[in-house]
């Protein structure tokens, strides 16, 4: 979910030891602007823009398609990192895609989130009237005005299930910021046991 890259100068200390990123992105219009800005970063052949959802329906062939995973292949270990910003809050299938990204980390890999969420008075600082004014805006049409982007999304839950069958991650890492607002966000990290 790189959009038109606005987040890409994240990156620059690390490009010389990145040796490729595929940047996953469904909307054809932002993909001029994002491969403009990774050009002007430098990360020059180092980064691909594949169009696609991150979704295993439309992620799996169009990593076939571009020479990444071998065609008719089921997910399988092949990246160190996955970076979602903004995706898992807006997939139509949230715990397929997660465990599609969870089979395509390699051991020891990380999974780095920032994602809007549901606000939880579980969670330190979720307030009542916070996850009232999530329900509000979702009737609303927040959903649709915000591109599929769903506020009543228990992220941390669904990716914490996804590992289980491996005896959960070895490591979690997480922020959770704005938290007694109607779109509290999480950020942080998930590492695969290696």
């Amino acid at each position: 979910g790189p959009g038109a890259g606005d987040q890409l100068f994240r990156f620059k200390p690390a490009i010389s030891a990145i040796t490729k990123i595929y940047a996953v992105e469904p909307a054809a219009d932002f993909i001029p602007q994002l491969q403009r800005k990774a050009r002007e970063l430098g990360l020059g052949d180092k980064y691909a823009v594949i169009q696609c959802g991150a979704e295993p329906a439309s992620l799996l062939p169009a990593l076939a398609k571009n020479g990444v995973l071998a065609e008719h292949a089921v997910a399988e270990p092949l990246f160190d990192e996955i970076v979602c910003l903004y995706v898992l809050c807006g997939v139509p299938e949230p715990l397929e895609t997660m465990e599609g990204l969870y089979r395509l980390l390699k051991p020891g890999g990380r999974l780095v989130i920032s994602e809007h969420v549901v606000n939880s008075g579980c969670k330190p600082g979720g307030s009542g009237l916070g996850r009232f004014m999530q329900r509000v805006y979702t009737a609303l049409g927040w959903n649709w005005l915000i591109g599929g982007c769903n506020l009543m999304r228990d992220t941390e839950a669904m990716l914490r299930k996804v590992a289980e069958r491996d005896g959960g991650w070895a490591k979690v890492d997480l922020r959770y910021a704005d938290s007694w607002t109607p779109i509290p966000m999480v950020g942080g990290q998930f590492v695969k046991r290696a």
